[in-house]
């Protein structure tokens, strides 16, 4: 990951740590593994969107190596926020259930 992204997710969870909190669920022991994911989800798409992607649409096709480096970048992004979606289905189901629980609570 790079500086960027380290910096993006590390404003990122905060914010979503906050709103977590104003949920009532930031002590639950899966809202730190849910934010952590959410945040790297977010941000390896962020540098897919204005970095990766951009990169690929102007790269001239003679470069091959270059778009072979590229594409190669692309997949470990993809794997890792897959891996990240894996990781954070506990937390957001969790989640999830705690909200259909306020909800039902307060009716």
């Amino acid at each position: 990951m790079s500086d960027a992204e380290t910096k993006y997710m590390v404003e990122l969870q905060s914010q979503l740590s906050a709103k977590l909190a104003e949920l009532g669920f930031a002590g639950d022991p899966l809202a730190r593994d849910f934010v952590h994911h959410l945040a790297e989800i977010a941000a390896r798409c962020h540098t897919l969107d204005q970095e990766s992607l951009p990169l690929f649409n102007t790269l001239s096709a003679e470069h091959r190596r270059s778009f072979a480096q590229l594409v190669m970048e692309i997949k470990s992004d993809l794997d890792a926020i897959q891996d990240s979606i894996t990781d954070a289905q506990p937390a957001l189901q969790a989640l999830f259930g705690h909200l259909l629980h306020d909800e039902s609570t307060a009716e």
